[in-house]
């Protein structure tokens, strides 16, 4: 049965979940005013409905803040929304996103995410050599269906994510391929980076696999 894609990277859909009150800040010398005022904006999500969790966690979770122009970190009860891309607040009345000019990192108990660009990236590792970065979004496709036999089933999703190496100020793309992972890395020591991948059986797809080999191998980086 054959599917339609679509990648939905861009905040034009809506979820038909409820906001969580639990979503209300709090914060480290700062209060929820100046989070509303300084690093937040308010937006109303949009028309299509899909049954479904849009978020990254389960629940909203707390986070701690780093921002581009305060030494003061802000602690926040928080949640990334896969679909729109951003981190969504709830202050009781409507729904903050936060804005990734104004913070370089959002930091969970057990996981990071990184501002570049304007943009929240997932941190699978960040170090002074390179940062290996997940572009986290959901992937929304409609089901084949036979019209006048069977009902218009609804959209369907799942989380998916690209990942980038960011070297140089520069964003590269990783193919989940082991002889595109190779020709990242100069071509003499191609031999020593497939015994590497062969010896520690790293898959293209696990992300703590693949940061493994980077962090192995970055001073030969060719990107």
């Amino acid at each position: 049965m054959k599917k339609i894609i679509l990648f939905i990277l861009l905040p034009v859909l809506t979820f038909g979940q409820a906001n969580d009150n639990s979503m209300i800040g709090t914060n480290i010398g700062l209060d929820l005013a100046y989070i509303k005022r300084e690093l937040s904006m308010p937006y109303k999500s949009n028309r299509l409905k899909i049954d479904g969790n849009k978020y990254f966690f389960k629940k909203p979770s707390n986070a701690t803040l780093l921002l581009t122009e305060e030494e003061t970190p802000v602690n926040v009860i928080t949640n990334y929304n896969l679909l729109e891309q951003t981190f969504d607040i709830f202050d009781g009345t409507e729904t903050l996103k936060l804005l990734p000019n104004k913070i370089k990192k959002v930091i969970f108990p057990d996981k990071e995410f990184v501002s570049i660009n304007d943009k929240f990236y997932e941190v699978i590792e960040i170090n002074d050599n390179f940062s290996l970065l997940a572009d986290t979004y959901l992937e929304i496709y409609f089901p084949e269906y036979t019209p006048g036999i069977q009902d218009k089933p609804d959209p369907k999703y799942r989380k998916k994510n690209s990942v980038f190496l960011y070297y140089k100020d520069r964003f590269n793309y990783v193919e989940r391929r082991k002889s595109f992972l190779v020709s990242m890395f100069d071509k003499k020591i191609a031999k020593d980076v497939n015994s590497f991948i062969k010896k520690n059986k790293i898959s293209p797809r696990d992300n703590d696999e693949l940061k493994s080999l980077f962090i192995e191998f970055h001073s030969s980086l060719n990107r």
